[in-house]
């Protein structure tokens, strides 16, 4: 699963306008129409030139194109292309319109809103609301491009593309975010947002900003940042850690249990799996049923239905628990007491125990309904 899969599937959001902006700027999101707006722009340029910019930005319908494509399309040298694009750019920039004007100082202030930059996709989750059509981002996404307010982060190793207001340093992002990296790293297991928000604002740097730095800022930040992932229970980690990237079915299985927070049966751990969505492919039973029955981290305590080991769960079949039982006891129990100890280790029939009781190989009853291990039974 690449970095943005991943990114798409969970961004660090939850409630994307919780008290984040004020009823005005949500009042003007809802308006905020950028297709029309666009269609409008490009009407005043050449039909060429607007068809150029239609296939580079993939507007009005079109499928984005590289220089060369669009070149052959139009018999124009790439070069050519290029300074089309850019010269035409530059008109819309200096077009005066009060839409475009309008439309444009809503991004900047949303922007500015949360820490003077925001990942290119957190910005369109904001922006656009319920309106995230294919049309409506594209032409979002154009409109960026004649801020001349705004510069762009492209995507690196290290960070997702963004934007940013002109004047931003962007070595305030890197030690926020390596101050966020030095906590997880320190915690060693993922946290929640909450927990990881408050562990931050005990640090020097912190304390240092903490006028600047607002949480809706600090979710803005980590949008921005490869290292930091969130999984599909709100719980924050580093990328690489597998309880935010699960590596495989054992992880996801993992993953899934441990919130479920009690065993379950192979088929129904496969649809959690499946309905907690960590990727785009698709889990099946038989798959993992053969993962949790050579993984150490299950256990199987009934007919197909597996439990954590670190629960206190072991692997064994009834007697081993019952052998297991009775040694921790130190003395003999009766059949009731070590049927009610097995059933919280196991989920099986009654029935079962009283049938792994009565091998003499193994148990010795002493007294009335009382057991013990064998003398030769390895306990």
């Amino acid at each position: 699963m690449s970095d943005s899969e991943t990114k798409n599937i969970n961004p660090i959001s939850s409630n994307i306008l919780d008290k984040v902006m004020g009823s005005q700027t949500q009042s003007n999101l809802s308006e905020f129409q950028p297709t029309s707006m666009v269609n409008s722009l490009l009407l005043g340029l050449k039909q060429r030139d607007r068809e150029i910019l239609g296939h580079r930005f993939g507007l009005a319908g079109m499928e984005i194109e590289t220089l060369e494509a669009i070149g052959k399309k139009f018999n124009l040298t790439r070069e050519r292309v290029r300074q089309i694009e850019k010269d035409s750019l530059a008109g819309l920039r200096k077009n005066k319109s009060s839409a475009k004007d309008q439309a444009l100082s809503l991004i900047f202030d949303t922007i500015l809103e949360h820490g003077h930059i925001m990942s290119e996709e957190f910005l369109i989750q904001i922006m656009l609301l319920d309106k995230q059509s294919e049309s409506e981002t594209a032409a979002f996404k154009f409109l960026l491009n004649i801020g001349d307010q705004l510069s762009n982060l492209k995507e690196t190793g290290e960070f997702y593309e963004s934007w940013y207001v002109r004047g931003f340093d962007l070595e305030k992002l890197k030690a926020v975010i390596d101050s966020f990296v030095s906590i997880l790293e320190a915690e060693d297991h993922v946290v929640s947002q909450i927990s990881l928000y408050d562990k931050f604002r005990d640090t020097e740097f912190y304390r240092e900003h903490v006028l600047e730095l607002t949480e809706s800022i600090l979710k803005s930040y980590l949008n921005i940042s490869k290292a930091i992932q969130i999984n599909p229970f709100n719980e924050i980690g580093l990328k690489n850690w597998s309880e935010v990237r699960p590596r495989d079915v054992g992880d996801k299985a993992y993953l899934v249990l441990k919130h479920h927070g009690k065993p379950e049966h192979y088929s129904d751990i496969t649809k959690l799996i499946n309905e907690h969505r960590f990727d785009a492919k698709t889990a099946y039973q038989e798959t993992v049923h053969n993962e949790l029955i050579k993984d150490s981290r299950f256990v199987l305590i009934g007919r197909g239905i597996y439990a954590l080991t670190e629960w206190g769960y072991k692997k064994g079949v009834v007697a081993d628990v019952i052998k297991e039982i009775l040694r921790a006891a130190g003395k003999p129990l009766n059949r009731d007491e070590i049927i009610s100890e097995v059933m919280k280790k196991r989920q099986v029939k009654r029935n079962t125990i009283l049938v792994g009781l009565s091998n003499r190989k193994n148990f010795t009853k002493v007294g009335k309904d009382k057991y013990q291990a064998a003398p030769d039974g390895i306990i």
